[in-house]
């Protein structure tokens, strides 16, 4: 029993003690009917309160009521009777005296309460550190002549502080205390099997082994854990639902209303006709030897704009170039396109001139027909989509053009033409990212249900106390405390490989959830293109997340405060994003960074979705199957490191 609660304040006092009873390896049957002795010894409260609702003094007597319960052969406790009423003390002392007697139970307790130890069959007083007295206490106050073990304590003290102003040591006793692994040897008893599970176990060895019957509290404590923090757990499952929404709903669309000024030359801006701009591009053709006709244009320009996307343009006129660049300048629009008076006459004549194969007599009205634009070019996608639909709008204008004076198109069609093998002609950046940003959200999401999980463990005490109690391993302990205790059991509790096992199962229920609702959204809802195996995406996905739960628990394990784990988790993030290829081509990256990427967790990962949601591939093909053989190599690393790190700061 430490002197700290060591307990979860989330369990009721049944649920405390039946994972503890599971914990020694007790039937559910046998600790009821220790429960039901315990509440009457201590007074405790009704069993489905819960520990954090319990007064100071209700907590300790049910820590108490724990470390008593599989009545083991070596007891420790730290001040078991703090903040206990004086009856209540005495029934508890009572209680270890009879045990250490009839039981043959071996009790430490530690206590400030120096009077309360008189019951004990030796006494050993402490200060600063060295020993300053042991023996019986009926010994102790004849040896020092006192009515009460607080004098003894005080004389001993007092001689204490001369002999430390003299520089000359006490006589304290020499204590020692020695481990030493042996063989199973006869002594407190023999191990009882049936009553520690151990014909379940799953191994042999002790360092390694787990007991079912330890796994199953350890799974029972971590599902309270859960459940009883019910909007929390709401919020787990809404998180990656929120992300997903947000990631499909303002990530790879092409960006609207985007305002262009336009200085139209061939409109007169002061009376307004550009809003009612007629613009008329019918043509006859006729060849009658060297001649042709065609009708002529007007308002071409007119024609050209009504061409532009009103999605995505949003034109706004000016009346000339320098108050149109100054709306540039200004932020006011993210371009500038300036259209001269002259430019129907001159693509007039420019088409006259193609017709009559006078190509060289066409290149002066060029510069006349030209339409000149500036642009922002500080925004890079936004650039690029003004310049893809400025042209294509020409495109499509020259193409209407030529279609009225009865030529074929194609010939008007640039020498190239391009043809996709996978995905469509005018990709959506979405597509290409969400691969990877499914599996970062997660991958990171798993990595922040356990990060913190052996931390909070940690530093309530419930971790340090799961370790310590269970099942008795043969071990020989020697103590020197005036009195000799040759001891051939040791309590060994919950192992490290439990621990981290039972944190798998519970947290990969949940992270299973969160996964299927994520993939649901992006897929079923937005209408992520999925070609491939929907069941490859899902494994990969899962695997991914049991990957961010391993690499979560090796910082659990690292870190031993709240603050730093998730510091480290943060810092892992964002060059986690950048280096795995998820949100921009590893082919844009320098090779050192290249070749950094490839080692990461979730890059070849990345691949092999994208590779299977837009491709349609299969296991066969490398890109896929490697990206599984990465995935499971580092659940296997992480869970390693992790388990080797907890087994190092238990020892």
């Amino acid at each position: 029993m430490p002197q700290e609660l060591a307990l979860y304040g989330e369990f009721s006092i049944n649920e405390t003690i039946l994972y503890f009873g599971w914990i020694y390896g007790l039937k559910t049957k046998d600790i009821k009917e220790r429960v039901r002795f315990l509440v009457d010894l201590l007074d405790l409260p009704p069993g489905k309160r819960l520990v954090k609702n319990l007064s100071g003094g209700q907590q300790r007597r049910v820590s108490l009521a724990v470390a008593v319960l599989h009545q083991p052969e070596l007891l420790i406790l730290d001040e078991p009777t703090v903040g206990v009423d004086p009856i209540l003390r005495a029934n508890i002392w009572n209680y270890m005296v009879r045990e250490a007697k009839e039981k043959k139970q071996s009790i430490i307790i530690t206590t400030h309460y120096i009077d309360e130890a008189r019951q004990a069959q030796t006494i050993g007083m402490m200060r600063s550190g060295e020993i300053l007295a042991e023996n019986a206490p009926e010994q102790l106050l004849k040896m020092y002549g006192c009515t009460s073990l607080e004098e003894v304590f005080l004389n001993l003290s007092q001689q204490q502080e001369i002999a430390l102003k003299a520089d000359t040591p006490t006589k304290s006793v020499e204590k020692q205390f020695k481990v030493r692994h042996e063989k199973k040897s006869e002594g407190l008893g023999e191990l009882d099997e049936k009553r520690y599970g151990c014909c379940n176990r799953m191994c042999n060895s002790l360092t390694y082994c787990i007991s079912c019957v330890r796994l199953r509290a350890l799974l029972y404590k971590n599902s309270i854990r859960l459940v009883r923090n019910l909007p929390v757990l709401l919020f787990i499952f809404a998180l990656p639902v929120i992300q997903v929404i947000l990631f499909c709903v303002c990530i790879g669309n092409d960006p609207k209303d985007l305002t262009l000024a336009v200085v139209n030359k061939e409109v007169n801006y002061t009376n307004s006709s550009y809003l009612y701009c007629p613009y008329d591009f019918e043509c006859t053709l006729s060849i009658n030897g060297n001649q042709t006709i065609v009708r002529d244009w007007e308002y071409m320009s007119c024609g050209y704009l009504v061409y532009l996307d009103i999605d995505t343009i949003n034109l706004e006129y000016y009346p000339d170039t320098s108050s149109c660049t100054k709306a540039v300048v200004e932020g006011k629009a993210w371009g500038c396109m300036y259209i001269k008076s002259t430019f129907s006459e001159a693509l007039l004549e420019r088409v006259k001139r193609i017709f009559l194969n006078n190509l060289l007599e066409s290149v002066k009205h060029t510069t006349l027909s030209e339409i000149q634009v500036w642009l922002d070019m500080t925004n890079h996608q936004i650039a690029l989509v003004l310049q893809r639909d400025i042209l294509q709008g020409f495109d499509n204008f020259t193409k209407d053009v030529v279609k009225q004076c009865h030529v074929d198109s194609t010939l008007f069609r640039p020498p190239i033409r391009f043809e996709t093998v996978y995905g469509s002609n005018r990709p959506v950046f979405t597509n290409f990212a969400a691969p990877g940003v499914i599996l970062t959200i997660v991958f990171f999401l798993a990595v922040s249900l356990t990060a913190l999980a052996l931390i909070m463990e940690r530093n309530e005490g419930l971790l340090g106390r799961s370790f310590v109690a269970g099942k008795p391993v043969y071990l020989h302990v020697s103590i020197i405390f005036s009195l000799c205790l040759n001891i051939d059991q040791f309590i060994i509790g919950v192992t490290a490989t439990e621990i981290l096992f039972s944190h798998v199962f519970t947290q990969f229920i949940v992270m299973v959830g969160q996964t299927l609702l994520a993939l649901l959204f992006m897929i079923a809802v937005f209408k992520v293109d999925c070609i491939g195996s929907m069941v490859g995406v899902i494994v990969m996905a899962l695997l991914q997340g049991l990957c961010g739960m391993c690499f979560g628990f090796v910082i659990s394990a690292v870190c031993t405060h709240e603050r730093n784990a998730i510091q480290v988790s943060l810092g892992c993030f964002y060059p986690t994003i950048m280096l795995s290829g998820s949100l921009w081509p590893l082919e844009a990256m320098p090779k050192v960074l290249r070749c950094i990427s490839w080692m990461l967790p979730l890059t070849l990962a990345t691949r092999a979705v994208r590779s299977i949601m837009l491709r349609g591939w299969g296991i066969e093909w490398s890109h896929v199957y490697w990206g599984y053989v990465a995935t499971c190599a580092w659940i296997a690393i992480f869970m390693i490191v992790a388990i080797l790190i907890v087994k190092f700061k238990k020892a």
